[in-house]
């Protein structure tokens, strides 16, 4: 093995940079019709010299579920897309890549078949250099039907699975090209992916980092790529050194290159969702440059307890269905922007968030601003049949795997879930998740694994074996009503174990006013409160969601949503703004002054406060730390103060108290 120490300073730039390699959007206006019957292919619909006078015109990102020319239409549709000559030189390789489509989709370029996918959330790429002409048409074939070996898929509700009663999907199955699409193009060899784990001494205070750089090696010759890596805070290389093995990559293969290295004490900063610092790793091979982001924090199970970076914490959250009356499963910008910050104003810091794989940017925001992330993917419910069906199980973990391979530099992403609400205390589902939790650890073994259960907290779960959550590293507890009977009996079954509780709340038509769903949240939270071992709760949910699932009311919405489906604020958000804030206030005013003691919670959320500010009229005063079971008085001057307001690093404003 040879080694060597690398040290190189560069200004920062894109992972995509001119004359190394490209990215060209091909968001915008793509040729678009329905094909109800299925004779798009048969009839030449991807030939290069097929007409399209008459076929509409989208702009992509696209959904047809929400498109008013096609609302609902569930079936495929195909996408087409001229674009000129791309220049490709010598040596260099040009991909086709889509962030997602749904559900199912094939490729033609220029009518030569480029690739098939299915997953509709997660990104792939499809090699497209020999099929390029100088007048290119892309064509894409998409399908959002359903069925039994889709994920998520057709399942029988309501009865015995023999008996079939009912087949549905459990949410809107948006079709499209629902995020970004662009052309790649990159040097024959080229960095495939990084993964970066850094873990930190939390008494030495340096960190260790191990990466692993994936090497494809799409030329007609073994290569021995050169790597040069650095890691920049806040703009500036710090000046460590690398120790990496040295590869030789054969012709159209694969490597990888292993890369260790040390953090000093002095440049280490902690991530965390109260002060989220980034680093960027940098990453050259040949022509290629590679930019990836992460952060250094230590997360650890504890007894019933999780510890970030060696302080327990325990907060709430939210699931947010990926859904709007315009956009659908589209999530533009300044809807994501909107619905996250409302998120940190409402202290709704660990979230499982959704049933399948999100987008990057969500990501990248929870990254930059301090969320911390269960992400799943899409086993919603599988019958006993579905999950040790050799086909469901090699779909899943397909996806699985390109959900984890995207998302595991995220800081923000804490915990991988195998599935929601599957039948856990059956032989099928046990083996599931014990095959899935290694499945999991095995491509990432420095986070927690977990799954949802609706069956953990029953009274019938007498012991750990009972039931699948002895396989995960905590509990995730769907619970509605009864919540401390259940809470409690997830306890004595599992009493080494934190629990998490991964959905709990109301629908606004459940009761007979908002008032109602007021004292609902109140009571859950009580009882959350008398159980030292919930580390988290999580509404269901902070929007209302399209559905077709029984039960949907008539307008075609579900209304659990702390928020409408416009966005627009219930009373219950409001209330959850207190009761998810880590901390009490008490103000009171006497004469000239206002004295507001700020107390950090002992029970449930609670965490270390730090670099908090109290904000009364136009004044402030900081706190700078705070821990749970502490208390601070801060004195005011009272002229035109009418209430005071605790505000999170960031800016996040998550708690308001009115003077009486």
């Amino acid at each position: 093995m040879n080694l060597r120490y690398t040290f190189f300073l560069i200004f920062f730039i894109p992972a995509f940079a001119f004359a190394q390699s490209s990215k060209t959007s091909l968001n915008g206006e793509w040729f678009f019709a329905l094909d109800p019957v299925k004779i798009g292919e048969a009839h030449h619909w991807n030939n290069p010299d097929f007409p399209l006078n008459r076929w509409d015109k989208v702009t992509v990102p696209h959904s047809y579920t929400v498109d008013p020319r096609y609302f609902f239409y569930t079936g495929q549709a195909w996408y087409l897309k001229k674009f000129p000559q791309l220049e490709v030189p010598a040596g260099y390789r040009a991909f086709l890549h889509f962030d997602a489509v749904f559900y199912q989709c094939a490729g033609w370029l220029n009518g030569k078949k480029v690739g098939e996918h299915e997953g509709g959330y997660t990104p792939f790429e499809w090699d497209i250099t020999e099929a390029l002409i100088s007048d290119n048409l892309f064509s894409l074939r998409v399908s959002n039907e359903w069925s039994q070996t889709t994920i998520p898929g057709a399942k029988t509700y309501l009865g015995t699975e023999s008996e079939n009663t009912s087949q549905l999907a459990p949410w809107i199955n948006y079709g499209g090209i629902t995020r970004n699409a662009s052309i790649i193009i990159r040097p024959d060899v080229f960095i495939d992916n990084v993964k970066i784990v850094a873990d930190p001494d939390l008494v030495k205070k340096a960190a260790t980092l191990k990466i692993t750089v994936n090497i494809k090696n799409l030329s007609a010759q073994a290569s021995t790529p050169a790597l040069v890596a650095n890691i920049y805070r806040s703009g500036v290389k710090l000046p460590m050194k690398f120790k990496a093995s040295a590869i030789s990559v054969d012709a159209r293969s694969s490597g990888k290159i292993l890369l260790d290295g040390m953090i000093v004490a002095k440049d280490v900063k902690l991530w965390s969702p109260d002060d989220p610092t980034l680093y960027k790793a940098e990453f050259i091979i040949g022509k290629d440059t590679i930019v990836k982001n992460f952060g250094i924090r230590k997360l650890e199970i504890k007894g019933t307890k999780i510890l970030l970076n060696g302080e327990p914490i325990s907060a709430g959250g939210a699931n947010r269905p990926l859904d709007h009356p315009v956009y659908g499963s589209m999530d533009p910008k300044e809807v994501l922007e909107k619905d996250l910050t409302l998120m940190k104003n409402a202290g709704m810091e660990f979230s499982r968030i959704s049933h399948y794989p999100v987008s990057t940017e969500l990501l990248d925001w929870a990254d930059e601003h301090g969320l911390m992330i269960i992400a799943e993917a899409g086993n919603w419910q599988l019958t006993q049949a579905q999950m040790k069906d050799p086909v469901m199980r090699t779909k899943f973990k397909a996806q699985f795997r390109e959900m984890i391979e995207r998302d595991w530099n995220h800081p923000s992403v804490v915990a991988w879930s195998v599935g929601n609400e599957y039948p856990s205390m059956a032989p099928e589902g046990q083996t599931w998740t014990k095959d899935m939790y290694a499945f999991a650890k095995e491509l990432d073994p420095s986070r927690m694994v977990t799954f949802a259960s609706m069956f953990v907290g029953r009274d019938n779960v007498k012991k750990a074996e009972d039931e699948a959550s002895q396989y995960v590293d905590f509990i995730s507890a769907n619970i509605y009503g009864n919540h401390l009977h259940n809470i409690q009996n997830i306890h004595n079954a599992y009493p080494d174990k934190p629990v998490y509780i991964s959905e709990f709340g109301i629908r606004t038509d459940a009761v007979k006013d908002e008032n109602g769903r007021v004292e609902h949240l109140r009571k859950a939270m009580e009882d959350f409160r008398k159980c030292d071992y919930v580390v988290g709760a999580c509404i269901w949910t902070f929007n209302d969601y399209r559905s077709r699932f029984p039960g949907t009311n008539a307008n075609g919405y579900r209304p659990w949503g702390l928020v409408s489906p416009e966005r627009e604020v219930r009373d219950m958000y409001l209330l959850w703004q207190e009761e998810f804030a880590p901390a009490i206030i008490q103000a009171e005013t006497s004469g000239s002054q206002v004295k507001v003691t700020i107390t950090a919670r002992k029970d449930f959320p609670s965490y270390t406060l730090r670099n908090y500010q109290v904000k009364a009229g136009d004044k402030t005063q900081p706190i700078d730390v705070l821990r749970p079971g502490e208390s601070k008085v801060l004195t005011f001057e009272s002229a035109g103060v009418k209430e005071v307001s605790l505000i999170k690093p960031g800016g996040f404003i998550i708690l308001r108290k009115p003077l009486k």
